[in-house]
């Protein structure tokens, strides 16, 4: 530092930040600043489809909890490198040194707090497309992502010592095989999150390059599965190295990333790619109820839709505005025929109208009246 002070023009301040052979603070406040704009960004999105929507479905909420906790976990990695997280240990003061380790003990906590709620979020979602016969899938993986959760904090809180923040090396034995399970388990959750839309996207009845497009969108949450195992691999070279707050840096850097991706991946639904395939001109989303009534009849059947977002008016309909699929709020059955109501093809429709050009109407009805008359005398 002193070598870089003094090849300092004379008015020219040091940088806040380095990232050389002994200090990767840069490194971390890069890494970091990018994975909250990632977060704040994906926060405006979805509040900007929410209030299009005009509703907010249960996964919104998740998704404001889960914005909260992340910049929750985002301040602690900047507290955590204020106190000398990515430095070697010698340049790290011994008072700062208990401070970082705490810091750090909360930080991990957040993270896994995070990845386990933005599965929730997404099994949510899951939960507005999917029908009664399908519900029961989504719960079980919905179940098991909070167990995970659960289980994952309390392998990471209670560790080796009294003092668990403490335990960040090799001297706790047990700290890598937790972290070992944490992240099988996280892989195994996010392969059966994937599995899902790929099982019954196959009912839907729209074209396969609609289909390939939609399992595409919804597969972009496999970036997480090589994230967690390299965060893993970083895990392990810190915990194993003899100057784990400078090898640390890597697998901080790494969980930012996952944990900020995570987040993106929430906005999923509200991608225009994604609810043009399931939407026609008038904002009607097709599910699978469409492709069961045509396998079971002969006949052209009616197809099965649900409005996904609220009709303003009667100039309404071709709108583009991006907004997730499906809104399962005041749901309307009705069979189409007497004979047909034990059977499953439904017409579900939740549409609210609000009609505000009545009295231009009547006027024109009025006016082409009168005119009529005028003609026939």
């Amino acid at each position: 530092m002193a070598v870089l002070a003094a090849s300092l023009p004379p008015g020219v301040s040091p940088p806040l930040t380095e990232d050389n052979d002994h200090n990767h603070n840069g490194l971390i406040v890069i890494i970091t600043s990018l994975a909250l704009f990632l977060i704040l960004a994906s926060l405006g999105i979805r509040l900007f489809a929410s209030s299009k929507r005009g509703l907010i479905l249960k996964d919104d909420y998740v998704l404001f909890a889960v914005v909260i906790c992340a910049c929750t976990q985002v301040s602690l990695v900047l507290l955590q490198v204020h106190y000398g997280w990515g430095k070697s240990e010698e340049m790290i003061l011994p008072g700062d040194y208990t401070q970082m380790e705490k810091v750090g003990y909360a930080t991990d906590l957040f993270y896994v707090l995070v990845l386990g709620l933005s599965k929730v979020g997404t099994m949510l979602f899951y939960q507005n497309l999917s029908l009664e016969r399908t519900r029961w899938m989504v719960n079980v993986v919905l179940s098991c992502c909070a167990v995970w959760t659960i289980v994952a904090i309390l392998l990471l809180g209670i560790r080796c010592s009294t003092h668990p923040w403490n335990d960040i090396d090799r001297e706790c034995g047990g700290l890598f095989p937790r972290w070992q399970a944490i992240c099988a388990f996280d892989i195994i959750l996010e392969a059966m999150i994937l599995s899902y839309p790929a099982i019954t996207i196959r009912n839907v009845q729209i074209s396969l390059s609609k289909k390939l497009k939609v399992l595409s969108i919804l597969s972009s949450r496999i970036i997480l599965i090589p994230l967690s195992a390299i965060h893993l691999y970083y895990i392990h070279s810190q915990i194993y190295s003899s100057n784990p707050s400078l090898i640390g840096t890597y697998a901080t850097s790494v969980a930012e990333l996952h944990l900020s991706l995570s987040i993106v991946l929430l906005t999923v639904s509200c991608l225009k790619m994604f609810v043009a395939v399931y939407e026609d001109d008038h904002g009607l989303a097709y599910t699978e109820d469409a492709s069961k009534s045509q396998s079971h009849s002969g006949c052209t059947p009616p197809k099965s839709w649900r409005s996904s977002r609220p009709v303003k008016g009667l100039s309404s309909f071709g709108s583009n505005e991006d907004e997730p699929i499906l809104r399962t709020e005041a749901t309307v059955s009705a069979s189409p025929a007497p004979y047909e109501a034990y059977q499953s093809n439904a017409i579900l429709k939740s549409v609210r109208i609000s009609v505000t050009r009545e009295s231009i109407e009547l006027d024109e009805i009025q006016g082409s009246s009168s005119a009529g008359k005028s003609r026939m005398t």
